[in-house]
This record gives C-alpha cells, structure tokens and sequence, in this order.
C-alpha cells in the first residue's frame, strides 16, 4: 500500500481510458468512431508547469496537466482520452476528460510510475 503526506483530495483518484474506435464506410471512406473503454488505473492530476506548459507548446502538443500513473497497467497511448470518475455528477454535468498528448514516460523504468502529459479538453464526449 502507498503511504505518503497528502491533504484530503489530493490522493489517487481512478481514470478511465479510452480510445477512438475507427471504422469504414461500405465505399471505403474512413469514419472516426466513438471512443472505447479500454480500461483503468489510479493517479494523482496536478497542473502543468509553467515551462513544462511552454516546452511542449513549442514541439506543437500544448498540455494542460499531468497525470502521474500508479504502476503501468492499462496503459494509455498518445491520443487517448483519460477521464476522472470520481464518483456520481449532478444532473447535466459533464466529467473531466483530458486528451493524452504524448506518449507516457517511466521515470527510472522500475515500472512503478507512468507520466502522462495532457490537455484539458471539453469537446471529447461522443
């Protein structure tokens, strides 16, 4: 069990992930489909940087958090939609989905943690 010094709502919080699903038209035409759960993990959000936020603004992937990963199940690609189920929403309330911008790091590859970098993004539900 991880144990650490955390504040009440700054612990690990479950994600879900999920995947664009495309498909073909009968004349051959690619179609986005909706997106797919893929599975879940628990981690901890917290905003960018501000010159993590500027760095990968430059290399044409701006972010607006990240997302640290407890262990390396259910790993998510570039690409991917993350979204934060915490729990039952009010009426017309939308959950928190962040597009993954760049492919997770493993700092230290000791495959305990995964880094994610992404971007808050209200347009993502299917």
């Amino acid at each position: 069990m991880f144990r650490g010094l955390l504040r009440p709502g700054q612990g690990f919080k479950p994600f879900g992930v999920y995947r664009r699903v495309s498909t073909k038209t009968k004349s051959g035409t690619p179609v986005t489909g909706d997106l797919e759960r893929q599975g879940a993990f628990l981690g901890i959000i917290s905003q960018a940087s501000p010159k993590d936020i500027e760095q990968h603004k430059q290399l044409g992937h701006p972010i607006t958090h990240t997302i640290v990963q407890r262990g390396t199940e259910n790993r998510a690609r570039a690409t991917d939609v993350l979204e934060l189920e915490i729990g039952p929403l009010e009426p017309g309330e939308k959950p928190r989905r962040f597009l993954v911008q760049t492919h997770p790091k493993d700092p230290g590859e000791l495959g305990h943690f995964l880094v994610y970098h992404v971007e808050e993004r209200f347009d993502l539900w299917s």
